[in-house]
């Protein structure tokens, strides 16, 4: 091993021809959702349109509204553009999904008819069962009819066929078949152009048996035809609604980048209608800070009475009201505070109020020396003492208590 590394190889400059550098551009377009500029003359229209539409409805007052509202209607129109890409991609994903269904539906049907040498009782019961089942026997059945049509003869292939149809094997039935069986073998065989003895009141011919066995075949694909449609209903038909549904969960790369450009364009979309409504509203209060500073007179509080100018601007008063008239210079002001707005100021005269009660004097709080009135003495309680008196055992208003049971007995 060498101790000098190679030189790295050279970088590719790109293609240098008149064709190969146009292609080149296009190698990170692939579906046009990132685009901010129009892809085509009418989405170009459908973004002007847009944003005339939402200035309009708006009402831009500066061209920096404008802008961020021009912005929004092509934000919209990219979110338009997302929207109905996935639409698409998803229809066509759920329209797949129940092609691919189907065909394994037939597949199985083809396998399950393979059966039908083996055992066509049992094989055709399993085929009328499913709707698939049904157009596999109705395919059959007018192949065999198209060669009736062109006055084609069958061969042995379709005369076993035939029988292996209506669920018997290919042979001839007994004297004991229905009759309808035993009619239609002989009807088959003539068509085969085979040497068939005659029976009275049956076609003798090949024309008059090909033209009868083309009305069993069409009774036949009428009943068919009946079963298809009673069994997609019940059965069918709410696995390919549970398919097709399935199909429009999207859980691949691809549907995850779909997801997030749509999410970018609706962010967008919403951010430049914040931004609008955002200087409206800064706009607004500039205004009612310049007209509170042309009037200062009137006070950004709002009392009872005072009218409104609207709901953005509850403590504003209307342009038409007339400014409150100016106190009088020759009034003094009252220093004193007043305890309440609707009531005067307490008078000297008034007793001492309490700071934080304004109905509560101190009349009650009288001195001994104020009583005028021997009803003001503080009687004793009627509950007798428990202290001991100087003279004597404990004695009460009531007169002397009776000894308790903790006393010494005599």
């Amino acid at each position: 091993m060498s101790d000098t590394a190679s030189p790295p190889p050279p970088h590719s400059s790109g293609p240098r021809t008149a064709s190969g550098s146009p292609r080149s551009r296009q190698n990170a377009r692939i579906h046009g959702l990132t685009a901010t500029l129009p892809e085509s003359d009418t989405e170009a229209a459908l973004m002007q349109a847009f944003a005339d539409r939402w200035t309009a409805q708006l009402g831009a007052d500066t061209e920096a509204e404008e802008a961020l509202i021009r912005a929004s209607a092509v934000a919209y129109a990219r979110l338009e553009r997302c929207r109905k890409v996935e639409e698409q991609t998803l229809a066509e994903a759920s329209r797949e999904a129940v092609s691919r269904w189907e065909k394994t539906q037939q597949h199985a049907v083809r396998r399950k008819a393979q059966d039908l040498s083996r055992d066509p009782s049992n094989t055709l019961a399993d085929l009328e069962a499913s709707s698939f089942g049904c157009e596999w026997l109705m395919r059959h059945w007018l192949r065999l009819d198209l060669k009736l049509e062109q006055g084609i003869a069958w061969d042995r292939d379709d005369k076993s066929l035939s029988m292996r149809l209506l669920g018997f094997h290919p042979q001839a039935p007994g004297p004991d078949a229905a009759p309808a069986l035993r009619r239609f073998w002989h009807l088959v065989r003539l068509c085969c152009r085979e040497a068939v003895p005659p029976v009275d009141a049956w076609p003798a011919d090949p024309v008059a048996a090909r033209a009868e066995l083309r009305v069993v075949i069409q009774d036949e694909l009428d009943r068919l035809g009946t079963l298809r449609d009673q069994s997609w209903l019940e059965h069918d038909a709410d696995q390919a609604a549970a398919v097709a549904q399935l199909a429009l969960i999207d859980t691949s790369k691809a549907g995850q980048l779909r997801q997030r450009y749509h999410r970018e364009a609706f962010s967008e979309m919403i951010r430049g209608i914040n931004q609008v409504m955002r200087l409206r509203v800064e706009r607004s209060k500039d205004q009612d800070r310049q007209w509170h500073q042309a009037h200062p007179h009137v006070s950004r509080k709002r009392f009872p009475g005072t009218p409104s100018t609207g709901a953005g601007f509850p403590n504003r008063a209307a342009p038409n009201t007339p400014a409150p008239p100016p106190p009088a210079p020759d009034v003094p002001a009252d220093p004193r505070p007043s305890d309440s707005r609707n009531e005067p100021p307490p008078s000297p005269s008034d007793p001492l109020r309490h700071p934080l009660k304004p109905y509560y004097t101190n009349d009650l709080r009288r001195n001994e020396s104020e009583r005028t009135s021997p009803d003001d003495v503080r009687t004793e309680p009627r509950f007798p003492r428990s202290s001991p008196l100087p003279d004597g055992p404990t004695s009460s208003a009531e007169g002397p208590r009776p000894p308790s049971d903790s006393s010494p007995r005599p």
